[in-house]
């Protein structure tokens, strides 16, 4: 991608560590401070994320509605511009 696009490319990343990996509480609440430590569990949690097609997807319609507002936005400051 970075060939293709270049180094100076804008982009989006959203990421994940095993800091996100919150576990829950007796109370079943999620308990901020305790996350997963055990690395092979931490492996098949994100390998299981990883293969979620709805995160994609989800994104991806989030971007297609920003592009849209914004390209709207764009073209009437432009109008107004004028």
């Amino acid at each position: 991608m970075i060939t293709e696009l270049g180094e100076d490319a804008d982009c989006a990343a959203w990421i994940y560590t095993k800091n996100d990996c919150h576990l829950k509480d007796k109370d079943g609440e999620v308990d901020y401070d305790n996350v997963v430590e055990d690395p092979a569990l931490i492996a098949r949690i994100f390998d299981d994320v990883g293969n979620v097609d709805y995160i994609y997807q989800v994104i991806q319609e989030a971007v297609d509605e920003v592009v849209e507002e914004q390209l709207v936005q764009y073209q009437q400051e432009l109008v107004e511009a004028a």
